[in-house]
C-alpha cells in the first residue's frame, strides 16, 4: 500500500512539473516548426528538389561519375567534382543501406539554376553500385552546375 502511494505521488509531481515548463507557442502556429495548427507550410521554400534513382557511382580522384535513370530504360550522366564535396561546399554524399539506395537529389532554385545536391550510395564500397574510373576522363569534372536529363 506504501508502495503504490509513493508512485502516485511520483506521478502527480511529474505530471504538474510538466505543466509549468511547458511552453506556449504563438498563436496559429505548432512550437516553432514551420507549420500552422492545421499542419500545413507557412511559407514557400524557394528550393525544389528533383530525385532520380542511381544505377552506379563511379569514383576518380577528380570527383564521383553518376550514371542515373531517365525515363524508363535509359540512362545518363552526371560529373560532381571532388571539390564540391566539403562542408559548406554544393554536395554532400550520405552513406547507408537499404534498397532506396543509391539515388540522387538536386536541389534547384525557383528561377530553374542549380543551388546544391545530396547523393545516397551504399556504405559497403564493394557493392555492385559502386566502380572506379581508369585512366583520365578530361575536363568533364570541370563542372560548375548540374542539369539533370529527363
Amino acid at each position: 500500500m506504501k508502495r503504490k502511494m509513493i508512485i502516485i505521488a511520483a506521478l502527480f509531481v511529474v505530471a504538474t512539473a510538466s505543466v509549468a515548463f511547458a511552453q506556449a507557442a504563438p498563436a496559429g502556429t505548432t512550437a516553432g516548426n514551420g507549420l500552422d495548427s492545421s499542419g500545413s507550410i507557412l511559407m514557400e521554400s524557394e528550393l525544389y528538389p528533383v530525385r532520380v534513382d542511381v544505377t552506379r557511382i563511379y569514383a576518380h580522384a577528380q570527383g564521383y561519375k553518376v550514371i542515373y535513370r531517365k525515363g524508363a530504360t535509359s540512362f545518363a550522366e552526371a560529373y560532381l567534382p571532388s571539390s564540391w564535396f566539403v562542408a559548406g561546399g554544393k554536395a554532400a554524399m550520405i552513406r547507408g543501406y537499404g534498397a532506396q539506395y543509391p539515388y540522387l537529389v538536386v536541389f534547384y532554385k525557383a528561377d530553374g539554376s542549380f543551388s546544391h545536391l545530396k547523393l545516397y550510395a551504399m556504405r559497403n564500397l564493394k557493392d555492385s553500385s559502386w566502380g572506379t574510373i581508369e585512366g583520365d576522363p578530361g575536363d568533364r569534372f570541370k563542372v560548375d552546375s548540374i542539369k539533370l536529363e529527363f
